[in-house]
């Protein structure tokens, strides 16, 4: 009867959450697949692997391709990015210049040159020609050095399937190489202003993701790049970006599980919210619970994130039947999805990885107590009613 009493509304448990987290297929005899291999396991004809294979991604689509060429891997300039001009014999023209917002080189005599999207070959032989345009040089006598100084931040943008689209910086450069410790030295190596930089800012690919097909804007060129090797091992189509690049991660059709782990490009860990209050409190730091409970590595299953969270594990006659919700965002629909899941059923189930989802970024899980607790709270709630009416009548 008190357990009765403790009955409540429970939330609505979807049986697909996070935007399908791992498709339903079935595979026929020739696709030979294990979950603890050691390479992803590819599809094959399209086909997504069974909910639960833990290390599975889609296979490359080469019908598309549009591989970089070399030229196209070659550092060029953007603004704000700073050279050093050396001409021997003419101190005069020499110095340090920094590329304008309008993505020019203001040099004496010879102007204005146009520098944004240049290699550094490239704008040495322009400045070049520039300077002997003016006449302030014979071609015959002239030699000239252009040196990369420092490479600025530039301004991205990235849209598809990842985390977090919208514009970014990146390559920020700190305080002291804007000083004159720069201007000491030639040259820079600028690592966070290829694609990878730009995926992390964007929180990372999603598991729907198709590394074969990274689309690179450029003006009016476009490049289709390939990043699977990020998590295979195999060379990447890695290419130095521009101010105002734009980069688009084409959705593939599945929900890829190699694809959940921490890598160049996918979140290093995930920022979780936990509750294990077994009763309503004034606040979470007075039931020894912190308000951010910290994070776990990407990659990180609900089972694990409730060991985490102290809410496996007790006494198996009042602890054993308790239940946990996770609590996530759709980042494809934008909707708060609920999933309900009994703990114990996930520690006994040998197929545990089909009812255990990984916990993406944001998410939020909670614990409820058994019924055997609850039914106890309500007989503690009971006596407290009971034993102030006894008391006032034996004052009585």
């Amino acid at each position: 009867m008190l357990a009765g009493c403790a009955s409540m509304q429970l939330p609505a448990n979807k049986p697909q959450p996070m935007f399908d987290r791992e498709k339903m297929a079935t595979l026929d005899s020739r696709d030979v697949w294990a979950s603890r291999q050691t390479l992803p396991l590819i599809a094959t004809n399209g086909v997504c692997a069974p909910a639960g294979a833990g290390n599975f991604i889609m296979p490359q689509d080469t019908s598309q391709r549009h591989v970089p060429a070399s030229s196209d891997r070659t550092m060029r300039y953007s603004p704000g990015d700073r050279l050093n001009l050396f001409v021997p014999g003419s101190p005069e023209f020499g110095g340090d210049y920094a590329v304008n917002a309008d993505g020019r080189v203001i040099l004496p005599f010879a102007g204005e040159i146009e520098a944004v999207g240049l290699s550094n070959a490239e704008l040495t032989r322009k400045i070049e020609a520039g300077l002997i345009k003016a006449g302030a040089f014979k071609a015959e006598k002239f030699l000239i050095s252009v040196r990369p100084v420092l490479y600025a931040p530039i301004n991205i943008t990235v849209s598809g399937a990842v985390f977090l689209p919208g514009r970014f910086v990146i390559n920020n450069i700190t305080a002291a190489d804007k000083g004159d410790k720069a201007i000491s030295k030639y040259g820079d190596s600028p690592i966070e202003r290829f694609v990878a930089a730009a995926l992390r800012a964007a929180g990372g690919v999603r598991p729907d993701a198709d590394l074969t097909r990274i689309v690179l804007h450029r003006g009016k060129r476009t490049f289709i790049l390939n990043w699977q090797g990020a998590f295979t091992g195999a060379p990447v189509d890695d290419v130095p970006l521009l101010e105002g690049d734009h980069i688009e991660v084409a959705e593939a059709p599945c929900f890829q599980s190699a694809l959940v782990r921490p890598s160049q490009i996918t979140p290093p860990g995930v920022r979780l919210f936990m509750s294990n209050l077994s009763q309503p409190a004034t606040s979470n730091a007075s039931s020894n619970n912190n308000r951010d409970a910290g994070s776990v590595p990407y990659g990180t299953r609900l089972l694990a994130g409730l060991v985490s969270a102290n809410c496996v594990g007790g006494s198996r006659a009042t602890n054993a039947a308790r239940y946990a919700v996770l609590i996530s965002r759709n980042p494809k629909t934008m909707e708060t999805e609920v999933i309900q899941r009994a703990i114990e059923d996930m520690v006994l189930s040998p197929d545990r990885d089909k009812i255990n989802p990984f916990l993406m970024p944001d998410d939020s899980i909670a614990c409820y107590d058994s019924a055997v607790t609850d039914v106890r709270e309500i007989a503690t709630t009971i006596q407290s009613l009971i034993l102030p009416g006894q008391t006032w009548r034996a004052a009585h």
